[in-house]
């Protein structure tokens, strides 16, 4: 998992490729590296954040250049495993997405051939097989893609030659389009300063992308692409990206509900009305707007749904009769991506709800639903995931020809302004052991909020179903934990308040996110109840990114670049 980006064109291409790999940064910040074309290939590389790049970079011009930002997957985040990769004469420089599978066979022909390897990546294969093709360049890159097995978009360039190569296999990869320039990169963001004009490659694309002319190869023969005109907005530099994307909630699910109203696929919700198998998949956070789907579905158009992770999605279960929604912020979550095509494949109906346009599930999915959440660059999810619940409540609401309140939009911008100032924190949760309790449909908000907490604290906890802690949960609450109850519905009123007063009996503290009021908690934050407590998801977990925020802060970490995690998924 990384981000990529390559230039060629008239401006100095370490100054375009340095600014797309900072804003490519939350997509993998093990290490860092620029090649650059001038005549002869010069590659600077370090460990560490892309800001560490800049005072080894070189005061000169160069027209050409392609840059990586890494998240170790080969190989530990060594200054020698960094990206970009020489071959062995020199003459080539690689950056790579994705996992090469036979990477490990490659490397065992190359040295038998003698060929040294200077890092432990499964990348630098690339650089050397490409070394040893004769002739044509975009032969040579066609040759070397087909040998390779799983995920491989990469790009490379080469000594007196102003053009940048790219191979897009697995992992997307999207071209620029400029005025005597060009541009390449694996997220739209990095482009987004200097066109809109984009071409997302499809799989087994080739292209050469010279500064006045883009030509595009499919197995040896000229292919045209659509173009296509994506503008999205960088988000202003934050000194915490995840505080101001919560910040940004209540404007965020503003736009989702006006994108939502603006589409219009009615096949498909009469797909989804008629199905009597419909099943939400995601990753992670998703997964958790994947359950709450589940519940929601279920609730409006009695019928029974499933949600299971993306990696563990069975495509034998799936005929012509089932509808799964796919659930990505990026729209190119490996897992995810993979479960929709082997959906299709098997004669099912695709829908994906996605915050990016023209990634890759929006090519794959028989029908996309924006959630036009805005470019999210913390790592944890925060805005997208309750945008993806807003969609999933107006989806339901709409299959099951269900009437939405007439004041539903402001009822919920004003709970969610209310939500957003509010938290559960207090230093003396600092070394406390966490956990997250809830029934019914606060069951979600709990799991999803114990992942913010493990994301961003490091820290282990976990969420449970009130009503499971007598069957071996209850065992680990002592006086030195901290119950975290969240409570929106009425008829979960009664087993709340046991499991409380279960909690409290044990020494436990208990935090509660309540609607209904109070439940004899330690302390607690009273949320406005909702016309329709479906909606109260939305709202509730609002305070527990709050609480997960505040609590990394505190313990000294950066909440938006916590350990060994990166923000879009790219490689299974």
């Amino acid at each position: 998992m990384c981000g990529i980006v390559g230039y060629t064109g008239n401006r100095n291409a370490v100054d375009v490729v340095f600014d797309g790999l900072k804003t490519l940064e939350y997509r993998g910040y093990d290490s860092a590296g620029i090649a650059i074309q001038n005549g002869k290939i010069e590659v600077f590389k370090t460990i560490g954040r892309v800001a560490q790049l800049l005072p080894l970079l070189p005061n000169c011009l160069s027209h050409t250049a392609i840059g990586h930002t890494r998240w170790a997957t080969h190989g530990k985040p060594l200054a020698k495993n960094a990206h970009p990769h020489l071959s062995f004469d020199g003459k080539i420089a690689v950056v790579h997405n994705g996992i090469i599978e036979n990477y490990k066979e490659l490397k065992s022909q190359l040295l038998a051939k003698g060929i040294a390897f200077s890092s432990d990546t499964d990348s630098e294969v690339v650089a050397h097989l490409l070394a040893l093709e004769d002739g044509d360049f975009v032969g040579a890159v066609e040759k070397v893609a087909q040998k390779l097995k799983g995920a491989a978009t990469f790009l490379a360039i080469r000594e007196n030659d102003d053009n940048v190569y790219c191979s897009k296999r697995g992992t997307s990869l999207t071209l620029g389009i400029g005025n005597g320039e060009n541009f390449v990169a694996s997220d739209t963001l990095a482009l987004s300063p200097y066109t809109t004009q984009t071409i997302p490659l499809e799989d087994g694309d080739v292209a050469c992308v010279g500064k006045d002319k883009i030509s595009i190869f499919n197995g040896g023969h000229p292919v045209e692409r659509q173009i296509y005109n994506v503008s999205r907005t960088r988000p202003t530099d934050s000194e915490c990206f995840m505080r101001s994307e919560i910040d940004e909630i209540p404007l965020a699910v503003s736009r989702t509900i006006d994108e939502f109203f603006a589409t219009q696929n009615p096949e498909t919700e009469e797909k989804i009305k008629c199905t009597t198998k419909l099943c939400f998949v995601g990753c992670g956070t998703a997964y958790h707007a994947a359950l709450y789907g589940k519940h929601v579905f279920s609730r409006l158009l009695q019928k029974t749904c499933e949600a299971v992770e993306s990696s563990e999605f069975d495509d034998t279960l799936v005929d012509k009769d089932t509808v799964v929604i796919f659930i990505s912020q990026s729209g190119e979550t490996a897992d995810t991506v993979l479960a929709a095509k082997k959906c299709n494949e098997r004669g099912g109906t695709s829908v994906a709800i996605c915050n990016v346009h023209a990634s890759l599930i929006t090519f794959i999915a028989h029908a996309t639903y924006f959630t036009n959440a805005g470019a999210e660059v913390a790592v944890a999810a925060t805005k997208s995931y309750v945008c993806q619940l807003a969609v999933l409540y107006l989806l339901a609401k709409r299959c099951a020809d269900s009437p939405l309140a007439s004041d539903f939009k402001p009822a919920l911008q004003t709970a969610l302004e209310d939500a957003v100032g509010k938290t559960l924190f207090l230093p003396y949760c600092i070394d406390k052991n966490l956990f997250f309790i809830g029934k019914g449909q606060d069951v979600v908000t709990a799991k999803e909020a114990a992942l913010k907490v493990k994301e961003i604290t490091c820290r282990m906890t976990d969420a449970y179903p009130a009503g499971e802690l007598k069957h071996g949960p209850i065992a680990l609450i002592d006086e030195e934990s901290i119950a975290v109850i969240i409570a929106t519905t009425e008829q979960s009123r009664t087993r709340i308040e046991a499991t409380t007063s279960e909690l409290r009996s044990r020494g436990a503290t208990v935090y509660a996110i309540s609607s209904i009021g109070d439940i004899d908690a330690d302390k607690t934050i009273i949320l406005p109840l909702l016309q329709d407590d479906l909606l109260a998801p939305i709202v509730s977990i609002v305070p527990l990114q709050n609480l997960a925020l505040e609590l990394s802060l505190a313990l000294n970490l950066n909440p938006d670049k916590p350990r060994n995690l990166a923000k879009s998924v790219t490689v299974i």
